[in-house]
């Protein structure tokens, strides 16, 4: 299989997982939303730390020094430059504006707990969030409540989408109001893959800013699909993780203006966070190490590097971009003539604009399971069900025909191929036409 000239085949092989073999089948992996497989090398990234410099770094900027240590010298060059590989990818400024986290959740209670946010002010959102970017901003409503001594203080609002989940701009642009401090959106669902166009996001940062706030953008499900340059999108801080584009787990990254990381708050804070303390007092480092409490996962930050060098250098953009829309447009084709009063699609009909993701849904849950379970027993698929952690957006749009909990979502990378997606539809459609035969869950 092809695509710009790249035989898929070749790229397949840098993936030890797909080689494994279960009742004589490979696997077919269509969860790649929720994590990515890792090539090769990105594996011998995380295994070169471990066997050649297994020691404590000295790589952060603020306070570099001589260090006469062998092993803490070969550490800091890659500490150094996983760093600066990050912030090549995002377009940033400086690599002191990357702030190594775990994951995007952590990347995003970083900036919700850190901003200086007082009652009255106001977060906005869209109706459709991951728990992480809804529950930080959750909590710091209930922080300002306690401080306000009102248990009904409004902090955090949403707009709607369009009926069909698609971004709606002009809703998002009325919402903003001069107590909108900050801006918190997904750029891209792992619902349904909408994706909000850049030059929506540099119109809402441009009115966000004018009312003094701040935009702040996950974008877990969008740099590992495409070109994001945050100073051309005008964002505040951004957020992402590495487990989604082929790296290790453990591993995300917080983006801010430099100015706006300075006058963050510190969220978890102890060893490498300061620059010295006293019996009474503390003095934090500048950014990012203010940030970066303890220990750091340092195999993770090499097995990062190795993972954006090879989905930006070895596969490219262009390649992933194409590669998703043949699959999806081949799987829409096949899934969506299937739609009836117990099975449909979530999302725009046009598979353009769900980017790697199509999410089934049907008020029957037995209908969902047993889709998972016969693609899992006869081909090796492996897909998501659930509510994929966007449960309000869910309860509010399909508590009332009973599928709020009832979805399957397959999302592809550029690994996977038109056989594997026609493999999990021949099994869909067998369920979907005749469910009955396979509602039995022993």
């Amino acid at each position: 299989m092809t695509t710009l000239g790249r035989d898929i085949r070749e790229l397949r092989e840098a993936f030890p997982a797909l080689a494994r073999l279960r009742r004589g089948k490979p696997p077919i992996y269509l969860n790649n939303t929720c994590m990515t497989l890792r090539p090769r090398v990105v594996i011998d990234a995380l295994r070169r730390y471990y066997e050649e410099f297994p020691t404590c770094g000295g790589g952060r900027s603020e306070g570099s020094r001589q260090l006469d240590n062998w092993f803490q010298e070969e550490l800091r060059e890659h500490e150094v430059h996983a760093r600066q590989t990050a912030a090549d990818l995002l377009g940033a400024a400086s690599s002191d504006e990357i702030v190594w986290t775990r994951n995007t959740s952590e990347a995003l209670n970083i900036v919700a707990h850190g901003l200086r946010l007082e009652p009255g002010d106001e977060v906005l959102g869209s109706e459709r969030e991951h728990n992480s970017n809804l529950v930080p901003w959750l909590e710091a409503e209930r922080r300002l409540r306690e401080r306000a001594g009102d248990p009904e203080l409004v902090v955090r609002r949403h707009f709607d989408l369009d009926e069909d989940g698609g971004f709606n701009l002009e809703r998002a642009l009325a919402a903003i109001t001069p107590r909108t401090k900050v801006l918190a959106i997904a750029h891209a669902s792992n619902l349904d893959g909408t994706v909000v166009p850049d030059d929506a996001i540099r119109a809402l940062a441009a009115r966000v800013h004018e009312v003094g706030g701040v935009l702040v953008l996950d974008a877990a499900q969008s740099v590992p699909h495409r070109r994001v340059d945050v100073r051309a999108l005008g964002v505040d801080f951004l957020a992402f993780s590495i487990h989604k584009m082929c790296g290790p787990t453990g591993m995300g990254v917080l983006w801010g203006r430099y100015d706006l990381l300075a006058e963050l708050d510190p969220f978890i804070v102890g060893g490498d966070t300061i620059a010295d303390t006293w019996q009474d007092r503390v003095e934090y480092k500048k950014p990012p190490g203010r940030f970066e409490a303890g220990l750091q996962d340092y195999a993770g930050m090499l097995g990062a590097a190795a993972a954006i060098e090879y989905v930006t250098q070895t596969v490219g953009y262009d390649t992933i971009a194409a590669q998703e829309l043949a699959l999806n447009t081949r799987l829409t084709e096949r899934l969506a003539p299937l739609t009836c009063d117990h099975f449909w699609l979530l999302g725009p009909r046009d598979p353009a604009q769900r980017g790697g993701v199509i999410t089934m849904t049907s008020p029957s849950g037995a209908l969902i399971n047993a889709i998972e379970r016969l693609g899992d027993r006869e081909a090796n698929i492996m897909v998501r069900r659930g509510m994929f952690c966007v449960n309000a957006y869910l309860h509010k749009r399909f508590d009332a025909v009973g599928s709020a909990k009832n979805n399957l979502r397959a999302s592809v990378y550029f690994y996977n191929t038109l056989e594997e997606c026609d493999a999990f539809a021949d099994i869909v459609e067998r369920v979907v036409r005749h469910p009955l035969d396979y509602f039995d869950d022993a």
